[in-house]
């Protein structure tokens, strides 16, 4: 029979230990309180959320304020939007306007776009049209 995993305290070993603390965490560097993923500064082990943290890392600067405002302006302009994303709460395809997608990308500019867009953007250098919009995603083909 398998012997059971050992115990500390009343409590299985994981290999970590919980951190009481883990939901006061603050990025330093835009203050965010929520993220997938804590990463730290290399040269200053400052805590960073993990949009920061990647930027930093693939770029070796700061995440500019612009990226940092466009991830916090509220989602109070759906005004416009008529169809059925705009019941759906979340981001929003600055281009087609679309709220589904595998991906989600930004422009050079630091728009929010969907995958759709943002690969039409990088590939060809120009927006994607409109009339390419679908409804559903379309799944990648699989070969054998």
């Amino acid at each position: 029979s398998p012997s059971p995993s050992p115990v500390v305290d009343g409590a299985p070993k994981l290999g970590r230990r919980p951190n009481p603390k883990a939901s006061s965490k603050i990025c330093c560097h835009c203050h965010a309180t929520s993220t997938p993923l804590w990463r730290r500064e290399p040269s200053t082990l400052r805590t960073l959320c993990n949009a920061c943290g990647l930027y930093l890392q693939q770029r070796n600067k700061l995440r500019p304020q612009e990226l940092i405002d466009a991830d916090a302006e509220p989602e109070d302009d759906k005004s416009d939007i008529s169809d059925q994303d705009s019941e759906h709460p979340g981001p929003q395809c600055t281009h087609c306007r679309t709220r589904h997608t595998s991906v989600w990308r930004r422009s050079k500019a630091g728009a929010q776009l969907c995958n759709a867009c943002g690969v039409y953007a990088r590939l060809r250098g120009k927006d994607r049209p409109l009339s390419l919009k679908r409804k559903k995603i379309k799944p990648r083909t699989k070969h054998a």
